[in-house]
């Protein structure tokens, strides 16, 4: 399998070495020849141990760069670039490509074009919790009815972001990137979207619908006199299918410890997710004395890897692509709930 991931930063270090644990050869490429060299002699050998020289960097738009000759691109530059780089990309007719969440930013500028253009491109975004095996519990759970039909459904994804520009140092904070920016795809909203995605996917594989009515409050951080930033450091909502499956989801980039975590509650019981750093678990009850509990170990460059193995079966013919939480049209409902919920947008404003 040939891959190519765009852009050196942490999420295609995390996306490099994923696919690299898969035996895929990889080449990355980067318009900035500094991030190339960062990746190399700093993330990428910090971060797991040592450089990998199977790894073929490119300064993006060069003469030297590959083209035309990939199964796999794979899209991690900032969301507020991402459609004119994913549409550049499907010039060269990969047969996956791959999109870091956000999709794009809140205003949705340049997806009908992708649309128009992606042809037999299989297009995915990256919400790869989705695909961990202790949501595959959960989605098995539910599908067998362990704990009886779903009433509502919570999703938090709580979380510092610290810890992101602890991983990308040669940013200072949000101000310094797309981050501090919620109409870049910033903000609780943008980068915590995991959240929004989950409660959408297990809304419907409860057979609970899609999401049609949407309630939003943010916590707006414009920072101090001299800053220019303006992002939601809280999104709440309040969520609503056409199937009236109603509950919540919080986002924010303010707590500490992180909270991640899901909970569904049944006619007969319950099932709660939780992720942590090193583990996650799925605690339920199907209506009898003591709930169970299953630990799923993990640490975080297996959340990338678990992806990567998401798409081999996709390839393989195992999973069917409209099957797949990680598919293109979850990716576009979750900026359709974020583009109304920021501009009061009609939820019909694109059609898939």
């Amino acid at each position: 399998m040939k891959v190519k991931v765009i852009g050196a930063g942490s999420i295609g270090n995390h996306l490099t070495q994923a696919a690299r644990r898969m035996g895929w050869n990889v080449v990355v490429v980067d318009n900035d020849p500094k991030a190339l060299v960062r990746m190399r002699e700093e993330i990428y050998p910090k971060r797991y141990g040592e450089w990998d020289d199977e790894i073929q960097l490119f300064v993006s738009g060069s003469a030297e760069e590959p083209r035309s000759c990939f199964d796999i691109i794979m899209v991690g530059t900032p969301p507020d670039v991402r459609m004119r780089v994913a549409r550049e990309a499907l010039q060269e007719k990969p047969r996956l490509l791959h999109l870091e969440k956000p999709l794009c930013a809140p205003n949705l500028h340049g997806i009908q074009e992708l649309l128009n253009e992606k042809g037999d491109t299989l297009v995915t975004v990256g919400y790869n919790h989705a695909v961990a095996p202790s949501i595959d519990m959960v989605v098995k759970l539910v599908r067998r009815h362990t704990i009886g039909n779903i009433i509502t459904i919570d999703v938090e994804f709580r979380e510092h972001w610290q810890g992101i520009f602890n991983a990308h140092s040669w940013l200072f904070g949000p101000e310094d990137s797309y981050l501090g920016y919620w109409q870049r795809g910033g903000g609780a909203g943008g980068e915590h979207s995991h959240a929004l995605h989950l409660w959408m996917y297990l809304a419907f594989i409860s057979q609970n619908g899609l999401v049609d009515e949407v309630k939003a409050m943010f916590a707006i951080n414009r920072g101090e006199k001299m800053s220019s930033v303006e992002y939601d450091e809280i999104a709440a909502f309040l969520l609503k299918t056409n199937f009236g499956c109603m509950g919540s989801v919080v986002q924010d980039v303010v707590t500490k410890p992180p909270r991640k975590w899901a909970r569904l509650q049944g006619t007969k019981g319950w099932v709660e997710w939780t992720c942590e750093s090193h583990n996650d678990f799925v605690r339920y009850s199907d209506g009898g004395d003591a709930p169970k509990v299953i630990s799923f170990p993990k640490n975080r460059p297996d959340d990338f890897f678990t992806e990567m193995l998401h798409y081999d079966k996709l390839f393989k013919g195992e999973i069917k692509s409209y099957d797949s939480p990680l598919d293109f049209k979850w990716g576009l409902r979750v900026m359709k709930v974020l583009n109304y919920a920021y501009n009061q947008l009609p939820l019909d404003t694109v059609n898939y």
